[in-house]
């Protein structure tokens, strides 16, 4: 049966090393300050021999404690970066997950509008849409808290550039924003956000059965979420791509 001792003995083998070689440099120097001031040994003497060994053991150790701190330093460097690495696969994951999952409500949120001219939808889908696009919003919010962790190990993490929405009418030139990991997520959950605060302000005067108009002025931001599809490309989906530019780079230049 394997101790608790035993355990934390296989995960810290490399300290216990480093310890067991101060421990025979540190016996060997009393040993040898002990045989010097004290003994003061002649030549071709016991003591003398003793403190020959004494001498031999301390420099061995010494050079094996140097290779052992270098070698311990060089382990720990790799298992730091292993683990930024890993940071940034689930950070990926997560982010692909829910944007996958934020395109589905509006696809299916979509589907249910029964005519495109009185852009209404039933009570129920609107409901259990909105409460999934809500959880989606708290995971770009997680992200965007996560992000500052990892943006400076991502390659170009804190200045990602991306293409604004323009004018409903092409009136507008585009324009680029620049932002960081962390930046690009707040933004895509501010988004999301100002969509799901319309369900969590106006969803309780809407009455039941029946269908909820988002031609009226309490859902204008759920209405372009619909309906503006430069405005989501802008707003979530080029930030996605460019992010995931930026990841997948890392990822590739670790490997």
């Amino acid at each position: 049966m394997i101790t608790g001792f035993q355990r934390w003995r296989r995960g810290h083998a490399e300290l216990v090393a480093l310890a067991l070689v101060a421990g025979a440099a540190g016996i060997a120097l009393i040993l040898l300050m002990v045989l010097v001031w004290v003994v003061r040994p002649r030549p071709d003497t016991v003591p003398y021999e003793a403190g020959r060994v004494c001498v031999q053991v301390l420099g061995v150790s010494v050079v094996g404690f140097v290779v052992g701190v270098a070698t311990f330093n060089l382990q720990q460097a790799r298992l730091e970066r292993q683990r930024r690495v890993d940071r940034i696969r689930a950070s990926r994951t997560e982010m692909l997950a829910a944007y996958h999952g934020v395109k589905q409500v509006r696809r299916v949120l979509r589907a249910e509008t029964v005519t495109a001219a009185a852009r209404t939808v039933p009570v129920d889908a609107y409901y259990r849409l909105l409460q999934e696009l809500s959880e989606h919003q708290l995971v770009f919010e997680t992200l965007a808290r996560s992000a500052l962790l990892i943006e400076k190990y991502v390659d170009g993490g804190r200045a990602i550039t991306v293409e604004e929405a323009g004018s409903r009418w092409g009136t507008k030139a585009r324009g680029t924003v620049t932002a960081s990991l962390a930046g690009h997520y707040e933004n895509i959950e501010g988004y999301l956000n100002s969509v799901v605060s319309e369900f969590e302000k106006y969803f309780q005067g809407v009455p039941r059965p029946a269908y909820v108009s988002l031609t009226g002025p309490g859902f204008v931001r759920t209405a372009a979420f619909l309906d503006d599809t430069d405005e989501f490309k802008a707003e979530v989906s080029r930030r996605i791509g460019a992010m995931l530019r930026a990841l997948d780079s890392t990822l590739i230049a670790s490997s």
